[in-house]
């Protein structure tokens, strides 16, 4: 699935400005409970799929009834036609899947949403293409179920983009206050100065005289 459309400069470093903010050095004391409170979000983040699960299967029903090879259109159309709604079930077969597992992990992590709304936004480009052709050559069944799971995806795309710019205004706004608490941390103070100790003087010993020993007394 190609990805077209970039939309988020994301603030991601929010862990790590919190567990800067949570660990001060030299036992200063931590970020105030008020601060933590402003920090956390109180709404519950919603799980990528739960947006999109019901679109996704509208997209999917659509597209079970699709009989493109009996489309009243040339070749070219139909190729074209029935190339899209091949990648169309491969991306929500295969690709999809593993990207929402990821999400719905970190619900409330940026990183891990983008990369799903990038693949919902490249379907919608492709359903958008299988819908255009659909309207030239399908019957009209079909042709209702196509505008019905695109309308769906539409609503669920900008549905996880709210999603996805909320979640990313949090993390930015979780920066701002543990960046305002982390300055209102005072510094720690200077070390103490290294006190020079002076040692006591040594008392030089006086060396005992030596005693020579007396000559001996000559014999008679």
């Amino acid at each position: 699935m190609v990805l077209r459309t970039p939309i988020f400069s994301l603030a991601l470093c929010a862990p790590g400005i919190l567990l800067a903010a949570q660990t001060p050095a030299g036992g200063l004391p931590p970020t105030s409970p008020t601060t933590s409170a402003a920090t956390t979000s109180s709404a519950a983040p919603v799980a990528p799929s739960a947006t999109l699960q019901p679109s996704l299967d509208v997209v999917k029903q659509a597209l079970a009834g699709m009989t493109v090879d009996r489309w009243k259109a040339s070749p070219a159309i139909r190729n074209e036609a029935e190339s899209n709604l091949q990648s169309v079930q491969r991306d929500v077969q295969s690709t999809l899947p593993s990207l929402l597992a990821t999400a719905d992990a970190a619900p409330d992590s940026p990183a891990k949403t983008l990369p799903v709304f990038r693949n919902i936004d490249a379907l919608y480009d492709v359903m958008l293409r299988l819908d255009a052709a659909g309207r030239l050559a399908a019957p009209k069944d079909q042709m209702s179920a196509l505008d019905q799971a695109v309308s769906s995806l539409s609503d669920a795309r900008h549905a996880l983009g709210d999603q996805l710019q909320t979640s990313a205004e949090n993390r930015e706004t979780q920066i701002v206050h543990l960046q305002a608490a982390l300055k209102a941390v005072p510094p720690p103070p200077p070390p103490p100065a290294p006190v020079t100790c002076t040692p006591p003087p040594v008392k030089k010993k006086r060396a005992k005289p030596v005693t020579k020993p007396a000559p001996p007394t000559p014999s008679n």
